[in-house]
This record gives C-alpha cells, sequence and structure tokens, in this order.
C-alpha cells in the first residue's frame, strides 16, 4: 500500500535510502549466536543493486491485477511483517484470505514457506500469493510485461543482473535478495546472549527457564522455531481450515500448521494461523485449557491422558515477560526495510532520536491549528459510519481527512513540529487510507483504533483543542487486542466497534486539552 504525501515543506527535500557497500557480508551478516542458514547465498549473491531492486518489487502495487496491492500492503514493518490488527489478511478488492499473514524476517533459516509449508525454496515464494485470487489475483506472465514495459524497472534489472531483460529467475531472485536482508537479532535477549550489556531480570530469566521446560522442543533454539509441522489443539468449529494436508493429502497432516517464531510478537498480534487469538495471555490459556484432542493433535500437548500445559498464572506472566524481551525494535524501525524510499533531509535528522513525551509542542500556528479543527470534523464523520455500519459514510469522511492530512502547508511551522506531524502522519496517513478506500465496515474498523490513537497524539501534544477531548477504550474490540475513540462527552454510549452491535464496552483512559 503506497501512502500518499504531498506536504509542502519549504526548504527541506528529501535523501534516497540506499544500500550502501558492495559486498555481500554488508548486506547479510549472519549473528553470532545464530545457527548457520540453509539458503544457499552461492545461488543467488546478495548485491547493493539486487536488494534494492527486490526492495521496490516488495512495495510495488504493479504486482497485482489492478495494481493496488504489494507484498507491503499485507507484510507491513512496523508489525513484524504481518497485517497489522487483522485476522485474516485482506488482498484485492479488499478479499479476506483463509488465513494470517506471517511474519518475515530469518528468512534464510527457512526450508518451507507459509503456514503450510506449500513452498520450499524462498525463491519460489511470491509465486503463491501473486497468483492467489484472494491476494494479489495476478500472473506471473502479466507480472513480467508490466515490469518490461516500465519506464524504470529495465534499468533497475540492468543494473542488478547486467542485463535488462526481465525474466521470472530475475524477478524471484531479487525479491529473495531483499528479504534475506530483514535479518532480525538485536532485541534485548540477542544482546544479552551476545554479552553486549543489559541483563535480563530474574523474573524474565525464570520465563525462559519455562520456555525452554514447556514450550520445546516446539518453539526451541535461539530461532525459537524447530520450523515443523504440528496441530496445536485449536478447535477446529471456528475454522476448518486443514493446513498442511491441504499440501500432502495425507490424513496424518490434518490441522497442521508451520511453527513460527516467538520473536516480535509485541508487533504481530493476533496470533495463530487464522488470527482468532488477540493476545498473549489468551494464546496461554489456550495451552493450558483450551486444547482440542484429535487424531493429529501433537503428543506433546496430550500426556498421560491430560490436555494441555500445566500453567500457573505465576508462570503465565513470567513467560509473558520473557517474551517481551525477544522484540526487536531495531528491525520494526530500520530503514533499510521501510516502505519510505526517502529520508528526512539533514535539517530534520536532528530530531531523529528524539524522546517526544519530553517536549512542548504547543503551538499557536493557525495552519496546524485550523487543520487539526478541521480533521477532528471529518473523524466525527468516520465514526458516525461505524456507529451506524455505514461503511460508504466512513469511507466519505476518510477521503476528505486524507486529503487533509496529505497537503497541509507547514512551511510556517517550527522545524521540530514539522518533524513530529511527518513522524506521526506516517502511521495516521496509513490508516486513514485504509479506511477511505474501502466500504467494508470490518476493514475500516481494523485501522480505526490506531487512527484515533495517532490523531490524539497529534492534538495533544499540538494542545490545539480549546475543549475536553475524551480518550476512550475497549479491550474487546478488535478480536480481543482492543480499540480506541475519541469522542466530546464523557459518558458515551455508542461503541464505533460494535455498531448497531453495541457491547456496552468503553472507558475514558485520558483527555487533552489546551
Amino acid at each position: 500500500m503506497n501512502t500518499r504525501i504531498t506536504l509542502v515543506v519549504s526548504a527541506f527535500g528529501f535523501l534516497l535510502l540506499s544500500f550502501c557497500g558492495n559486498r555481500q557480508d554488508e548486506l547479510f551478516t549472519k549473528p553470532s549466536h545464530f545457527p548457520e542458514p540453509t539458503y544457499k547465498f552461492q545461488e543467488n549473491p546478495l548485491t547493493p543493486a539486487g536488494v534494492a531492486l527486490g526492495k521496490t518489487l516488495f512495495y510495488d502495487a504493479l504486482l497485482s491485477k489492478d495494481n493496488t496491492v504489494s507484498c507491503g500492503s499485507c507484510h507491513q514493518q512496523s508489525a513484524g511483517f504481518t497485517q497489522h490488527g487483522h485476522p485474516l489478511s485482506h488482498g484485492i478488492n479488499d478479499l479476506l484470505t483463509k488465513r494470517n499473514s506471517m511474519p518475515l524476517f530469518n528468512l534464510a533459516w527457512s526450508t518451507d514457506f507459509g503456514w503450510d509449508g506449500g513452498v520450499h525454496h524462498l525463491d519460489l515464494f511470491a509465486i503463491s500469493p501473486l497468483q492467489n485470487p484472494a491476494e494479489m489475483d495476478e500472473s506471473l506472465p502479466n507480472v513480467l510485461e508490466k515490469l518490461r514495459y516500465s519506464k524504470t524497472y529495465p534499468a533497475l534489472f540492468e543494473k542488478a543482473f547486467g542485463t535488462d531483460e526481465i525474466n521470472t529467475e530475475r524477478f524471484l531472485k531479487a525479491l529473495s535478495q531483499f528479504m534475506l536482508t530483514m535479518v532480525s537479532a538485536n532485541s534485548r535477549y540477542d544482546k544479552w546472549m551476545r554479552n553486549e550489556g543489559g541483563a535480563l531480570t530474574e523474573t524474565e530469566q525464570e520465563g525462559l527457564a519455562l520456555v525452554e521446560q514447556k514450550c520445546a522442543p516446539c518453539h526451541s533454539g535461539v530461532l525459537f522455531s524447530d520450523f515443523k509441522f504440528r496441530n496445536n489443539g485449536l478447535p477446529t468449529a471456528v475454522n476448518t481450515d486443514e493446513g498442511r494436508y491441504d499440501i500432502t493429502l495425507h490424513d496424518e497432516d490434518r490441522f497442521k500448521f508451520k511453527v513460527p517464531s516467538l520473536r516480535n510478537l509485541a508487533f504481530t498480534a493476533p496470533y495463530m494461523h487464522d488470527g482468532r487469538l488477540g493476545t498473549l495471555e489468551q494464546v496461554l490459556e489456550h495451552y493450558s485449557s483450551g486444547i482440542e484432542k484429535s487424531a493429529t493433535v501433537d503428543p506433546l500437548l496430550v500426556k498421560n491422558g491430560q490436555k494441555g500445559i500445566a500453567l500457573t498464572a505465576e508462570e503465565k506472566q513470567k513467560i509473558i515477560a520473557f517474551l517481551q524481551t525477544l522484540n526487536d525494535e531495531t528491525f520494526a524501525k530500520d530503514p533499510r526495510f521501510s516502505e519510505s524510499d526517502a529520508a528526512p533531509a539533514p535539517e530534520l535528522a536532528e530530531f531523529a532520536n528524539t524522546d517526544w513525551e519530553k517536549v512542548d509542542l504547543r503551538t499557536d500556528n493557525h495552519v496546524i491549528k485550523s487543520t487539526l479543527a478541521k480533521a477532528l470534523s471529518y473523524y466525527w464523520g468516520i465514526k458516525q459510519g461505524l456507529l451506524m455500519d455505514n461503511g460508504k459514510e466512513s469511507s466519505r469522511a476518510a477521503k476528505l481527512l486524507l486529503n487533509l492530512l496529505e497537503n497541509i502547508d507547514l512551511s510556517t511551522a517550527a522545524p521540530i513540529q514539522k518533524a513530529f506531524y511527518l513522524k506521526v502522519y506516517q502511521d495516521l496517513g496509513f490508516d486513514t487510507e485504509h479506511v477511505a478506500e474501502t466500504e467494508s465496515v470490518a476493514h475500516q474498523r481494523d485501522h480505526f483504533g490506531d487512527l484515533s490513537k495517532n490523531l490524539f497524539r497529534l492534538i495533544k501534544s499540538f494542545k490545539t483543542n480549546d475543549q475536553p477531548l475524551y480518550y476512550y477504550t475497549c479491550p474487546k474490540a478488535a478480536n480481543g487486542i482492543g480499540g480506541f475513540w475519541l469522542s466530546e462527552i464523557n459518558d458515551e454510549k455508542g461503541n464505533p466497534f460494535f455498531g448497531k452491535n453495541d457491547k456496552k464496552c468503553g472507558q475514558i483512559v485520558m483527555t487533552a486539552l489546551e
């Protein structure tokens, strides 16, 4: 999904990001505590031009039938390269796929790809989503033709491969080159393992011991997966997807899915192949008391006639504490993997590491104040549409909001205010565009919470509101992940996440005042 932005920021240009260096080890370095990769790099040596081409292809919606869906649409960096907040990923024409997007990282250590392992080589991984009618609904021949007739791709292929001839092998290898660079190995746990400073608390170390004792061998080693296919006892009445069986047609593979890594779980909710569990607490509750016995359920989950893994409330808390140490914030924000091809000019770079919570951003700038006041009026339109289950109205209001946010003139704002707006807009614009481009209320609600959160952040930080603005939350919303919305009243009865089917769920967590 390409988020458009035409901010007028006078005297500030943009610098292209590029992959530097001319050696493969500058593009891919095996972390010292990781095993040897399984990918055969000698068959597809990484080059700066090849990786850059792969990145361009990864984020180009040209790969889909109607030029609206890219690989990055369902694999978003800030969500660990999953599709944020979606139990089932959304593809072309907002169609629902049958599974939750798997995260993309540390792919050089995997030999089977997808929840069902239907692809056995990374270089072939892109073919399935590209041709899936619910994902990109395109064909390889059509994609190659579009690339050949583009004004930019022949030159990019020549730079990467020494020829401007665009064929299937080069197309797929370029995508692999970019995906191979997606190494996540800089979490607090990783630094602790490499003796790079910092330590795990006693509770976190006890959580690690519990993971090694009760979650292995499935989630084993520093990659926290054995990469096998297992039936983890999810009730099949909820979803009849038979997983690995669809590939092998072996009865013993029914309802088996690939074991995912435990890394970056803070970014990749909801969980399981169908996204049915929204929190880590729900995941652990499933393993302790929700296992469904079947002919193929993993024997590790049914021992001596007892279903599940025995876990006390305290043990669950310790496991979750440890899992938080596996979140790699650097990976989630690394500009090498970012959809944006541009970075702020040097004049804005000084704010890159700013602790925004400690900065006083209040402003009397007329443009910022009037823009955010109008933004709220459009926001109320989106919210009203969701309250009435009217996706058409929400889409209309979101289009107005997106146009307003895209075209703000920040030429008179202070540099630090420009930097903050640009930072928040990256996420706010993304979610607003998602609400605008569909009339599906379910899809709009998937993005409404983050839209609300980031609009509130702008208003509260700039202190532009002259009356109370209440920030509501409902833990039942968004499949148990929780949802947020704004209101001008402190006893609101409606809930935009449930509309006419209101669950009477909502409480104020903070307010914004001028």
